[in-house]
């Protein structure tokens, strides 16, 4: 009985899409399970709920006689008006190519939300207010577009769309993170404007979908009002950590050199590495205290221009006057890294519009730069060149940058070398190069030591032997991986089931193969897979290595078959990247996020 009366109301209407019939009057929703009455055969309360709850799903209607014969069932979605379907014509007729993409026949129904949010391009764009919806331009805007649309409230964007959205991505990450063999964190905290603290983790893994490019995705940025102790970030972390459900996958955690992370980081017992980045902006600020002097003039030349109109459009006037393209002064910042770098790159490119503008206005305090000072501003650039150029290199997102960091190492330390060797250099720039030399010396002098950092690099096919600085470290290096190699099929092995007897070698009695049947038992069963292992990764290392510009990811995803144990490894050590920048990058856009934020407000 009950099964004919749910044939009988799904007929009539299409809310029985989305309940099942359970017993007597009672439906059950089919996305969260709450159980309504719909007492006397009426669906009004089911479609409230539909609603109320679930704002993005659509109520498909097949025919506008079904939509005709219960009004009750509209959704947002009212039959275009008569005055509606002639406005809609009128587009039509006047331009045909642009209305077929966004207004339909005067027959047709307002497209429910949830159409536009499983778009292939994203919904959502900018950083606007919600309150964007109840602009009376903007709604204007949209009406001509497309008349039958009706536009959700600022309420229903707030409150129902977006978590719904939320909750959504939320789910279609779980589903992505549950495949993934190994990942790797960067963490770091910020504050806002409003003085409010927040805490960041980020996750970053070798896709098994998309296995030639590293995938990531934004595990937490949260308001964290606690004390930001140890214990309060481990347990911070390990929260995050589990709700995603990825405790036993933590390859290693990037993050800055504050004792507190540092500390919560070990209390989770996981692996740790320093942000490259950050280590390398530590040492470019120690070696500009060499030369402060000439840094504190440059930024006050910068600031006056920054601060007086009269001052900028002078300039700006002397640079279109002499056919010099109109740039602006750069300021740093010591939080961004490369700042220093760009203040000293643009200053330089427009010196002399720059002299000529302080002589005009007359300004002999900032226009007192010696020939010398403006050297060792010149010079200071060249040298900050190559630490400008790693920090870019290391800090994409998307391509492998571990294996990259021994190299970059190697790099900064001859160009520094060549520095110090050349005596025709200001004695500021000289001292700078030295002192540069000394904190690569405490930071990177054992870079190739970490296990993490040498195995990436051996297992970049773009780099192997010839990322090595050293080469007693390099084959230290390929006897820890055979070691681990071997550890890794022997736990494969035990999580085996065990052979039945019919599988163990039998040794014949013969004259012919006894004597053979012995001499290859080390051959058979378990030992052959440890020595493939071996094979691989010699194998491996006997290949041609390929171009820098090459994707590693791309050329491991073919040949996963023909090394599959040692892909294994590399899942774990290419997935890395080599700094916390993912997180700095985060900051940004909540900065942006937080500013819309207090307009919603």
């Amino acid at each position: 009985m009950a099964s004919s009366t749910n044939q009988l109301y799904k007929k009539r209407s299409n809310v029985w899409n989305h309940f099942t019939l359970t017993n007597g009057n009672m439906a059950k929703c089919n996305y969260c399970n709450e159980k309504k009455s719909f007492s006397g055969g009426s669906t009004g309360n089911l479609l409230r709920h539909i609603k109320t709850k679930h704002v993005t799903v659509p109520l498909q209607r097949s025919t506008p006689q079904v939509a005709e014969e219960s009004n009750s069932e509209y959704l947002d979605n009212p039959q275009p008006s008569t005055s509606a379907s002639q406005s809609t014509s009128a587009i039509v007729h006047s331009s045909t190519t642009f209305s077929s993409s966004i207004i339909q026949n005067k027959n047709s129904y307002q497209s429910s939300i949830a159409n536009f949010i499983h778009r292939p391009l994203p919904l959502l764009k900018e950083y606007h207010p919600f309150s964007i919806v109840e602009d009376k331009e903007f709604r204007k805007l949209l009406n001509m577009l497309s008349p039958n649309y009706i536009i959700p409230s600022r309420k229903t964007v707030s409150n129902s769309l977006l978590p719904q959205m939320y909750e959504m991505v939320v789910q279609r990450v779980k589903d992505k993170l549950k495949n993934v063999s190994a990942v790797y964190l960067t963490t770091d905290g910020w504050t806002s404007r409003n003085n409010e603290s927040f805490l960041a983790v980020t996750a970053h893994f070798i896709d098994p979908d998309n296995v030639t490019e590293l995938s990531s995705v934004l595990l937490a940025c949260t308001s964290f009002e606690d004390s930001h102790t140890a214990d309060n970030l481990a347990l911070f972390l390990k929260n995050t950590v589990d709700e995603w459900g990825l405790s036993q996958r933590i390859t290693v955690v990037v993050s800055d050199n504050a004792a507190n992370i540092k500390s919560a980081i070990e209390k989770c017992n996981w692996r740790r590495l320093s942000c490259f980045a950050h280590d390398i902006n530590l040492i470019v600020h120690c070696g500009l205290g060499k030369i402060e002097p000439v840094v504190t003039k440059i930024k006050d030349i910068v600031s006056y221009f920054k601060r007086s109109s009269h001052a900028l459009a002078k300039l700006q006037e002397y640079q279109k006057q002499t056919g010099n393209p109109i740039l602006k002064l750069k300021q740093d910042c010591p939080t961004r890294w490369n700042s220093t770098f760009d203040m000293f790159d643009r200053i330089l490119r427009i010196k002399e519009p720059i002299i000529a503008t302080l002589a005009i206005l007359n300004n002999t305090e900032l226009n007192s730069l010696t020939p010398n000072e403006w050297q060792v501003v010149d010079k200071s650039k060249e040298l900050l060149k190559i630490f400008y150029d790693a920090t870019v290199e290391i800090s994409a997102e998307k391509n492998i940058s571990i294996s990259k960091k021994i190299i970059m190492v190697r790099a900064m330390f001859k160009v520094t070398q060549t520095f110090i060797n050349d005596t025709n250099l200001p004695r500021e720039v000289l001292n700078m190069a030295n002192t540069l030399k000394e904190k690569m010396m405490i930071r990177f002098d054992r870079i190739e030591d970490n296990l993490l950092n040498a195995q990436a690099t051996v297992l970049d096919p773009r780099f192997k032997k010839h990322g090595f600085i050293n080469e007693d470290k390099y084959n230290r290096t390929i006897s820890q991986l055979r070691n681990k190699l071997q550890s890794s099929i022997r736990t494969e092995q035990l999580d085996l089931p065990q052979q039945s007897s019919s599988s163990t070698p039998q040794y014949s009695n013969s004259a012919i193969w006894g004597d053979f049947d012995k001499s290859v038992v080390n051959a058979i069963g378990g030992n052959n897979s440890t020595s493939a292992g071996i094979i691989e990764l010699d194998k491996y290392l006997n290949e041609q290595i390929i171009s820098r510009h090459e994707n590693p990811l791309l050329w491991w995803s073919e040949r996963q078959k023909v090394y599959p144990r040692l892909y294994e490894i590399v899942k774990t050590r290419l997935c890395i990247i080599a700094t916390s920048v993912p997180c700095e990058r985060l900051f940004s856009k909540a900065g942006q996020a937080n500013r819309t934020s207090i307009t919603n407000h």
